[in-house]
């Protein structure tokens, strides 16, 4: 992700109901380095002659790396964006110690809890009532991050043209 990615990654992220809907200085801390020059969230995309299809957020706290968006332009659900993204916030963490992975979805976002299960996540537990507008319980989800080398090297040789 770059700065000049930020304004499709807004227009995106509004498109998308279940998506996050952050402030563009919030965007702009993942593309930037802090003090020691160490990035501590950082954002992925995923684009074909100059479109954002997706994007992907992932923080790190110690060892643990919290997936905090995926966002997948609508029409373009089911063909390996969102793995592909998913796969290099797992490579990126692990690149920087992580050595585990977590985030927390809606539970009625099967489509996104089936992609996370795909990447080797578990459900682990449950937030009652953590979204608003609707009001949801999160499902939260986690696993170690020891074999993401694997998934890492099949999905991005596997991945969509352009990403």
């Amino acid at each position: 992700m770059t700065a000049e990615d930020i304004d499709a990654i807004l227009a995106l992220e509004q498109a998308i109901q279940e998506a996050p809907h952050w402030s563009r200085a919030s965007y702009e801390l993942c593309v930037a380095m802090d003090a020691t020059k160490t990035l501590r969230r950082a954002g992925f995309v995923a684009n074909k002659d100059g479109a954002v299809l997706g994007f992907a957020i992932g923080k790190l706290v110690a060892e643990v790396c919290e997936i905090e968006s995926i966002a997948v332009a609508g029409t373009l659900r089911g063909q390996g964006i969102g793995q592909t993204l998913m796969a290099a916030v797992m490579a990126w963490a692990v690149s920087r110690g992580a050595t585990r992975l977590e985030l927390e979805v809606r539970a009625s976002n099967t489509s996104a809890i089936r992609l996370y299960e795909r990447a080797g996540l578990r459900q682990e537990g449950l937030r009652a009532r953590y979204y608003e507008d609707p009001e949801e319980d999160a499902v939260l989800m986690g696993k170690a991050l020891d074999t993401v080398e694997n998934f890492s090297e099949k999905r991005i040789a596997s991945r969509p043209p352009g990403c």
